[in-house]
């Protein structure tokens, strides 16, 4: 009997695997050492690869620490549009959805500790991800707030802010994914009862 290699996982390169063990290390290093404590000598030491290797795939320390940070705010973006309610809510299927994007969120941030911390927690890129975060936010709710969906006397950039606030503090702590489970659903206890139109 034969097994048949499953046609939805990708066979990579000796060159994509290289790409990915250098990714994965540096994630890790800059992680454990900061953006600027890390050395691209940390970077090849902890992958076993040559200084020439790693200069084949970056140009150098910053550019591989943009390429990871990059990717990680890319993920978030796209992960955050997906989570646009549009179309009205009972207070109940509202505050059930408001949890799921949480949760969602959380989830996101404890699949890859390492790129989390460079990405979300550490300088210099972390402020300019939760910028973002806090921008795509207040996209989505400021859309929610025109189907009459939230209450509009509060902005959506400060909604934007408050959620990223709570999102930051809450994934701080690790987590299993039933403590997430419940931290979502305080956080959307917690935003929803001040955003919620009330008929």
């Amino acid at each position: 009997m034969s097994l048949q290699k499953n046609a939805s996982v990708p066979v990579l390169t000796k060159g994509e695997k290289t790409h990915v063990r250098l990714r994965t290390v540096a994630a890790a290093e800059f992680a454990q050492r900061g953006f600027h404590n890390t050395k691209v000598s940390d970077i090849v030491q902890a992958s076993g690869l040559s200084q020439p290797t790693f200069y084949n795939y970056f140009e150098s320390k910053e550019a591989a620490y943009e390429e990871l940070v990059g990717e990680f705010r890319r993920r978030l973006e796209a992960l955050t549009k997906t989570l646009l309610i549009e179309t009205s809510l009972s207070q109940q299927d509202l505050l059930t959805s408001v949890g799921s994007s949480f949760l969602q969120f959380f989830d996101f941030l404890a699949e890859d500790p390492a790129l989390t911390a460079i990405g979300f927690f550490q300088p210099p890129g972390c402020t300019a991800t939760k910028d973002g975060l806090a921008s795509w936010i207040a996209s989505n709710i400021a859309k929610e707030q025109a189907i009459g969906l939230f209450r509009s006397d509060v902005s959506c950039a400060r909604i934007g802010k408050c959620f990223v606030g709570m999102i930051d503090q809450v994934a701080r702590d690790t987590l299993s994914a039933p403590q997430r489970a419940e931290a979502a659903r305080e956080c959307a206890l917690l935003l929803c009862d001040g955003l919620w139109l009330r008929g």
